[in-house]
């Protein structure tokens, strides 16, 4: 008798397990992630996927990359052409402005990245942003995050948009050429860009938003940046999958922080590497100091990007903007547990 019912304890202990392994399994285990570019603050998307940390988590991810610009992520998004989006955290405040919930589920850098590049021949004449006026600028797209970086930054310093001009060059290599070959004067751009740039004294930096320090000088404070945002509706509808992707960048973010630029670089796949290991290294260990560790929106940072984009954005700063729905720590605090 007792036998028997140590094997009934065990058989219902088993199919409790089974039914809670079923219960937690991810809603929608094939996924399409956007990836606003190929710029370094996007790095850990490439990299949970080559570590295999989706499949982990038990997740079929396809990464789509989008060398247009984080705008055209976003709009993928909304058009419901993928699940998630690897992009600007700046995206779903301007979203929750225009009425649409895009909610940040997990920070992958603490800080923009983004550099503001002078031409070395223009260094002279440019050394503050005042010096701006009748200058091109070279931005990825209308609306990006590089977009509403320059806008911001130009108004701040007292010019006003007509004062300069803003052009279009994209992303990575194009906006690198078109800066080389003088079609703009200045260039926002992110690495590994930047190192390039500098390794080849093409450039010289108003501001260099790769550290806390730099984005104060800059922005007033730390500004959070690359982040993975869905939208309300997917987050309500598929928890699950939501959690399994902030475990696998959880898993990711931490490999960042254990491991050497070299290392980095060897295991990056090859569109987010260019010329030679050592110049990749370097931009790495330029760069690395700007990604999370925990995938956690800090409550004061958040409104450096808020201030920032009521000055641009005169939808921004006429709405009231709900901060807490614009992101939740939800689900890298659940990580955190969980990941061991």
């Amino acid at each position: 008798m007792l036998k028997n019912l140590k094997k009934l304890a065990i058989a219902v202990s088993a199919f409790a397990l089974a039914a809670a392994a079923l219960a937690a399994a991810p809603e929608k285990p094939e996924l399409k992630i956007a990836v606003g570019s190929s710029i370094l603050g996007y790095a850990p998307a490439p990299l949970t996927s080559t570590l295999g940390f989706f499949k982990k988590e038990g997740l079929d991810v396809t990464l789509e990359n989008f060398q247009a610009g984080g705008s055209k992520a976003l709009q993928a998004l909304i058009g419901g052409s993928v699940d998630m989006v690897v992009g600007s955290y700046d995206h779903t405040i301007q979203m929750q402005a225009k009425g649409k919930e895009i909610v940040g589920v997990f920070l992958l850098n603490e800080v923009p990245g983004i550099v503001f590049n002078v031409r070395s021949d223009l260094a002279d004449k440019i050394k503050s942003p005042k010096d701006l006026k009748g200058m091109r600028i070279g931005i990825t797209t209308p609306g990006s995050s590089t977009d509403m970086i320059a806008r911001y930054y130009v108004t701040r310093a007292g010019l006003s948009e007509r004062d300069v001009k803003f052009i279009g060059v994209g992303s990575g290599a194009p906006g690198m050429v078109a800066f080389e070959a003088k079609n703009v004067d200045v260039l926002l751009a992110y690495d590994p860009v930047v190192t390039q740039l500098s390794r080849k004294k093409l450039a010289v930096q108003l501001f260099d938003a790769r550290t806390v320090e730099g984005s104060k000088a800059a922005f007033g404070g730390a500004y959070p940046f690359a982040c993975v945002y869905v939208t309300r509706a997917f987050l309500d509808k598929n928890p699950e999958t939501v959690q399994r992707v902030a475990n696998a960048f959880l898993r990711t973010v931490r490999w960042i922080d254990a491991n050497t630029p070299s290392k980095i670089v060897e295991t990056l796949p090859g569109n987010f590497k260019i010329g030679d290991p050592g110049l990749n290294e370097e931009i790495w260990a330029s760069s690395k100091a700007m990604f999370s560790k925990t995938g956690v929106f800090p409550e004061d940072a958040v409104k450096t990007p808020l201030s920032v984009l009521s000055q641009y954005d005169p939808a921004v700063a006429a709405a009231k903007v709900d901060l807490k729905k614009t992101y939740t720590n939800r689900f890298a605090e659940a990580a955190a547990q969980q990941v061991k």
